[in-house]
């Protein structure tokens, strides 16, 4: 049973969905463990090998190759972040009730957003609130050209990952470097962030 994902489990229904009143702490802890494990055994199905959906995609677009490691690292990382994104959207986030009524107008308590474990350098509410001053430095060497928002936001991208133990990014490994692009650009488009503007740190040629 994944510790990180029994954490996610316990907050979402404590928090959001809500659990019956009448319950005891055993029932509750004995609830929130089956769901968990039913959370676990799908991410572990849906992985369909060791190596992941995301591996099995790598292959199919280049017939007759094998990744090298670091790039092999990398889609195991990305596959298994994706899919379990995936489960706990579906087996769990969408369990979250909506307000069918406006929220009151005027000041109230900010109500912190659901949010996917490999999501968060999205939300600043969820995220580390400054990165580490190495991982700042990581991201105007990887994206010099890149306007200020891009290389903030890579920055707190690569302080989520290293938080997650996953390898980080170098200019020397091109498909790791196209990975990490890639998931920067689809979280900032979602949230509506310009991919381009002023502050770049060298003049694009």
């Amino acid at each position: 049973m994944s510790y990180q994902i029994r954490q996610i489990v316990e907050r979402t229904w404590r928090e959001h969905i809500g659990l019956p009143p009448e319950w005891n702490a055993q029932q509750i802890t004995t609830f929130l463990d089956q769901q968990t494990t039913s959370i676990s055994v799908q991410i572990e199905a849906r992985m369909g090998t060791a190596q992941g959906p995301a591996v099995a995609r790598w292959k199919a677009e280049n017939p007759g190759r094998e990744p090298d490691y670091s790039t092999l690292t990398a889609l195991i990382n990305t596959g298994r972040q994706q899919v379990t994104e995936e489960v706990l959207t579906e087996a769990l986030y969408d369990k979250v009730p909506v307000l069918d009524e406006p929220l009151p107008d005027g000041p109230g308590e900010p109500v912190d957003p659901v949010v996917a474990p490999g999501e968060r350098w999205r939300f600043p509410t969820a995220r580390t609130q400054e990165p580490d001053p190495d991982l700042e430095e990581l991201a105007d060497r990887l994206l010099p050209a890149r306007s200020t928002l891009v290389r903030v936001m890579a920055a707190h991208l690569l302080q989520a990952m290293r938080e997650d133990s996953q390898p980080l990014p170098t200019l020397d490994d091109g498909p790791a470097m196209s990975l990490f692009t890639n998931r920067l650009e689809a979280g900032m488009l979602l949230d509506g962030q310009p991919l381009d503007g002023p502050g770049a740190l060298v003049e694009m040629r």
